[in-house]
């Protein structure tokens, strides 16, 4: 199975810049986030509607192409993907195989590429060695992040619990 690096295999979509295409976004961003305001209870009724056997199945039409039914899954992330491109954001997408440079993991992790490679020769992260070059799968640079912020999430925890909170009162900075 061939992997790819991240700047091989990554594809980056770009907000809109023309005035009517941002319009058209910013729209869909609006109705995406007036549906989101809708409730729990319309997404639970939705749910038990499309339940029923004989529920029309949505389809993805793409011209030139066969019509592809839109699975909740693929609705979820087409739904973020509008959000963040009417946000103003790029959207960066690559394959969860994907094998990082440790650059590029360094730079997905906020740290610098020395602290990776440290962090990869202690056994924090798994890596291979193509040559004498070192690849990081990206799910394993995903896991030791979310292993990495419940590990400090505890640790901001474990600081409050010690905290006096009448100690702040009289804290000037704090407002009463």
């Amino acid at each position: 199975m061939a992997k790819r690096s991240m700047s091989q295999g990554g594809v980056a979509y770009m907000p809109p810049t023309e005035p009517e295409a941002r319009r058209r976004t910013r729209d869909v961003g609006e109705a995406l986030s007036q549906s989101r305001s809708l409730g729990d209870s319309t997404n639970r009724d939705f749910e038990d509607i499309a339940a029923h056997p004989d529920f029309p199945v949505p389809l993805l039409k793409i011209p030139g192409e066969e019509d592809r039914p839109l699975t909740p899954e693929l609705a979820r992330i087409l739904l973020r993907v509008a959000e963040l491109l009417s946000g103003g954001k790029a959207v960066y997408m690559v394959e969860y195989d994907t094998q990082l440079t440790t650059q590029e993991a360094a730079d997905l992790l906020g740290v610098s590429r020395p602290t990776l490679v440290k962090l990869l020769e202690d056994d924090h992260i798994p890596f291979t060695k193509v040559g004498r070059h070192r690849r990081v799968m990206l799910d394993d640079l995903q896991k030791y992040a979310a292993q990495r912020h419940q590990e400090h999430i505890a640790m901001f925890d474990e600081l409050a619990a010690d905290e006096d909170p009448s100690l702040t009162l009289d804290n000037p900075l704090i407002r009463h």
